[in-house]
């Protein structure tokens, strides 16, 4: 079952990189035609329902329970990493912020900070 679960992440790794590659390489950046808006949006949603679902299987020892935190924690400070490097860049080069990308952090942030405060007391 373990196994299964890793080449199932690989797969849909492997498919958003060559379909997010595709869409860069073959794409203009500043209009997208309604079929590629459609097939990203779809393709976005069934890559977050089936990582959702892949992802959150019952643990069954210790071990898996520390290896799913630290690949979480790991998940989230790159995810904040990223974004913040792209808030930077378009503050210092671009000269505008993209609302999408503060939004984006401050709600990483924010679940990231109730999340522990409600186990805290849940304890």
């Amino acid at each position: 079952m373990h196994n299964r679960k890793i080449l199932i992440y690989y797969i849909l790794l492997f498919i958003l990189i060559a379909l997010t590659a595709g869409y860069l390489l073959f794409e203009p950046m500043d209009k997208m035609s309604m079929p590629t808006i459609v097939s990203v949006c779809t393709f976005l949603a069934i890559y977050s329902i089936c990582l959702s679902l892949v992802g959150e299987t019952k643990c069954e020892d210790e071990r898996e329970i520390l290896h799913r935190n630290l690949s979480n924690r790991a998940a989230t400070v790159a995810v904040t990493l990223f974004i913040s490097g792209g808030l930077i860049y378009q503050i210092f080069i671009i000269h505008r912020i993209d609302w999408w990308l503060l939004a984006t952090i401050i709600i990483i942030n924010l679940t990231k900070i109730t999340s522990l405060i409600y186990l805290n007391y849940k304890k």
